[in-house]
């Protein structure tokens, strides 16, 4: 293409003609507009792709008259990742991956400047290749000594990334392939771990080893140009879809055959699968200020013995959702479920796990509970916040963990405690489970095997009938159905009325009367939250653009069974989070022989370890040790200092005369 016909294709495109005019240092040119105009030099572009993109940025600049850089994009050629180093090598391709890893943003020259030693005379070489170009030799035919001039040289950002293929492009059953990618300049800091992106780029090699006979090679794709997708969908739903759908969920029965036809091979379970259901939908993500943002997700945790479909349920959660992802609690790799910085070839990597790769997904974790305790302190606000704040070693990032959890988690030593409460059972010394991250799942369940042979006898009826009919189960919705609902009721929006917040604020504060009668602790703040996204969720199944009572009350119902489920004190018979979280609380028996071994325990801690404050004991006895009232902890205190087993050194001091016990009970 001629500099007259280039002028002409570049200012006669109002697009084009805008960045140029402008002030960015970015030029984009789609593909397309290239080839119309000239198809020759399009297909040139794409064979010699290095030495056309410079030529077109150089004239860019000059028209532009700052240096810019030009950044070709839609490009024909878009292999698969596990395809892309069976084409043609150095060509201009387009692949579409997730990012798992980055590393920290380095120097390096772009054209460096060489002095030969003999004449003086200064020699530019473009450093195009991943290892150092030199001149060959001098006009005076010196080739050797040259010095490199480095306040001469252009040097570039660069920043090393690499990328996953799609889960939808990859067979049942197989690993999906990666490939590491160059960042140069304004395409470095562009995307974080977890984001999905399109890369235009070249393929290149370089050899593992120069100058060897080493014939290993290492394949990357020197990027050209970047678009960040992470929020556009992954499955097509056509207007003809949308007509379809909106009929199903005008049916009165709608909610019931999708309970019906949601993991036909689990028997029963309905309300669990109602939850899971709702999750799939999620409620309405708002942004209340710039940087205040309320979650739409929410997340459910599945907890019982080994055997009773809850690994089934969360595969089948995973199924249904298009983004959706699984991981086990120990995690696939090293880096875990959230993200880490790690040394890798002596640079910095911050690698993303399980929760950043599921951002504006789902993430099934089975056993949660084997997970590392690093990953459960970086869960947290992971969970709630859905970012990971990381400052390490020049990495300065925000990983996005905007995803839903589904979780799945076994009892100690695998058999679950009928007499135990949810604390008994799921949190022991060195797990990964702790009372904090319990609080942060909506919706907690416990399934667990039938109570009479005839339910559980119908359970074995079901699993036995799949194979009579060699795997076939109809339903009333196929999966291919499920997975457009549950898509498109993603993308509603309904909006909640005053009636809506007077029906959950009635429901709330019957329970907080409640729980003052009966001196427990039946819901929580947080928990109305949910109670909004659950009736959001049920307004989205329903293809609604508003939500209305039914929703609501499906809201409170399913909130209800939950803590059901998990909350009854086994000893009351009630419903008491506090119990289900922290464990049942200690008689006023126990609380007086504790008294001694805690008193103990904290005169260990402090300077003077013969004496402590009747504060001090008060104040950990009440929000540490027992968890009870501060008048409780204090009448334990009085009844040892009667019986003597503690004393007093001054009138606001108490000490003990126990020295045998070498710590008090966590």
């Amino acid at each position: 293409m001629s500099s007259d016909s280039l002028y002409v294709f570049l200012y006669g495109d109002d697009e084009i003609r805008q960045q140029i005019n402008g002030f960015g240092y970015v030029i984009t040119i789609p593909f397309y507009k290239l080839h119309s105009h000239d198809k020759d030099y399009a297909e040139r572009l794409v064979e010699n792709p290095d030495k056309e993109i410079k030529i077109l940025s150089d004239y860019v600049s000059s028209l532009a008259r700052r240096k810019t850089e030009v950044h070709i994009t839609d490009v024909p050629l878009k292999p698969d990742i596990h395809n892309l180093f069976r084409e043609k090598l150095y060509t201009l391709i387009e692949i579409k991956g997730v990012v798992i890893q980055i590393t920290e943003i380095k120097k390096r020259p772009e054209t460096l400047v060489f002095q030969c030693p003999v004449c003086l005379t200064k020699i530019e070489v473009p450093q195009t290749e991943q290892w150092l170009l030199e001149p060959d030799k001098c006009t005076c035919d010196n080739r050797k000594g040259f010095k490199k001039l480095y306040e001469e040289t252009d040097f570039a950002d660069y920043q090393w990334i690499e990328i996953q293929e799609l889960i939808d492009n990859v067979k049942q059953g197989e690993t999906p392939e990666t490939v590491r990618v160059l960042l140069k300049n304004w395409l470095t800091k562009t995307c974080a771990p977890g984001e999905t992106i399109t890369i235009t780029g070249i393929t290149k090699v370089y050899e593992s080893s120069p100058n060897t006979k080493n014939l290993e090679l290492n394949f990357y794709v020197d990027a050209v140009s970047m678009v960040n997708n992470t929020e556009e969908k992954t499955i097509e739903v056509t207007n003809e879809d949308i007509e379809k759908l909106k009929k199903l969920a005008q049916q009165p029965d709608h909610l019931q055959k999708t309970i019906q036809s949601f993991a036909p091979t689990v028997y029963g379970e309905e309300i669990v699968k109602e939850a899971l259901i709702y999750q799939q939908c999620e409620g309405v993500e708002l942004y209340l200020t710039k940087q205040k943002r309320r979650r739409g997700q929410f997340h459910i945790l599945l907890a019982g013995p080994p055997g009773v479909a809850k690994s089934d349920l969360g595969e089948y959660q995973a199924l249904y959702h298009t983004k959706g992802r699984a991981a086990t609690g120990r995690g696939s790799s090293s880096v875990g479920l959230t993200a880490s910085v790690v040394r890798e070839n002596d640079e910095w990597v911050l690698k993303a796990g399980a929760m950043a790769l599921a951002d504006r997904g789902l993430l099934f974790v089975d056993e949660i509970e084997k997970m590392r305790r690093e990953d459960s302190g970086a869960m947290h606000p992971g969970m709630e916040a859905q970012q990971i704040p990381i400052n390490k070693a020049g990495i300065n990032a925000v990983v996005k963990t905007r995803c839903s959890i589904i979780a799945a988690c076994n009892p100690v030593n695998g058999i679950w405690n009928f007499y135990g409460t949810l604390h008994d059972n799921l949190i022991y010394k060195g797990g990964g489970l702790t009372t904090a991250l319990l609080n942060r799942f909506a919706l907690i369940f416990v399934i667990l095997t039938k109570d009479t042979v005839e339910e559980e006898g119908e359970v074995i009826d079901h699993i036995l009938s799949i194979n009579e009919g060699n795997g076939i189960i109809n339903t009333p919705y196929n999966e291919d159905t499920l997975r457009k609902l549950f898509s498109y009721a993603r993308s509603l929006r309904p909006r909640t009325s005053l009636e809506i917040n007077k029906k959950l604020r009635e429901f709330y504060l019957n329970m907080f009367k409640a729980q003052k009668l009966e001196q427990t602790t039946i819901m929580s703040r947080r928990q109305i939250e949910d109670l909004v996204r659950l009736s959001e969720a049920s307004a989205k199944l329903h293809l609604r653009e508003n939500v209305i009572i039914e929703d609501a009350e499906n809201a409170v119902r399913v909130l209800a069974e939950s803590l059901k489920s998990y909350g009854v004190n086994p000893s009351t018979g009630k419903v008491d989070q506090s119990s289900a979280f922290y464990g049942e609380k200690k008689t006023k028996k126990d609380m007086i022989q504790e008294t001694p071994a805690v008193i103990q325990r904290l005169c260990k801690r402090n300077i003077d370890t013969t004496k402590i404050s009747r504060i001090e004991f008060i104040e950990y006895a009440s929000k540490t040790a027992w968890r009870c009232s501060k008048h409780e902890a204090g009448e334990a205190l009085d009844v040892c200092l009667k019986d003597g087993s503690v004393f007093c050194p001054t009138p606001y001091t108490v000490a003990t005369t126990i020295t045998t016990l070498d710590e008090a009970p966590p």
